[in-house]
């Protein structure tokens, strides 16, 4: 998977845009409109089309989908933290969250017996970033099955080997994560998506 960090044509799919932007929306109305202009943006320069070609709409769920150009097998998701947004795209399904490193307690009680059990063995300098990684993954997964995150302590997201996270007991899905620095704040992105990685078309 690709990652980004300026609005231009990726070369494959799935691929994911981290854009930071000057803005601080502090109100759910503003974090929106950030989110739906960046999303419009990076989608009008992947497609190639005129920025006001580009028409977002939303599911019953609350899911994002491509209005307009109608783009068979196309799919976004999006997410905001502060000034920072996150667009993902991928030839199906696909699942994007970022979370601000440090942003609060960790709350182990939403979490898997097995994520706790994890995070509890994570160094103590290390362990905000890990909770952060772990909790975007988390929201990815969710937004990729199209269910959020109804029960968060019942599906366990733990780091592979590989350093690459996994769902328990799903095969099939990838989630990649990614660390991200805007001035003195600290971010962890994560996608969830599934199929094999193919070359963007026009």
């Amino acid at each position: 998977m690709q990652w980004l960090d300026q609005i231009e044509r990726a070369a494959s799919l799935p691929a994911a845009w981290l854009i930071a932007t000057d803005q601080m929306p502090r109100t759910r109305p503003e974090r929106s409109a950030l989110r739906h202009a960046t999303s419009v943006a990076v989608l009008s320069e992947h497609l190639a089309r005129p920025l006001a070609g580009i028409r977002l709409g939303h599911e019953p769920s609350g899911r994002p989908f491509l209005a307009s150009p109608c783009v068979a097998g196309l799919h976004f998701s999006h997410a905001t933290r502060d000034g920072m947004v996150l667009v993902a795209i991928a030839e199906g399904p696909v699942g994007a969250d970022i979370e601000r490193v440090g942003a609060g307690p960790i709350p182990y009680a939403a979490l898997h017996p097995a994520e706790q059990i994890w995070l509890a063995q994570v160094p103590e300098p290390e362990r905000a970033l890990a909770f952060a990684t772990l909790w975007a993954a988390k929201e990815a997964h969710g937004k990729w099955a199209g269910t959020g995150l109804p029960e968060t302590d019942r599906i366990a997201v733990l780091p592979g080997r590989d350093g690459r996270w996994r769902v328990a007991g799903e095969d099939g899905i990838s989630l990649r994560t990614r660390a991200v620095t805007l001035g003195d704040r600290h971010y962890a992105a994560a996608v969830a998506f599934a199929g094999a990685i193919v070359p963007a078309v026009r």
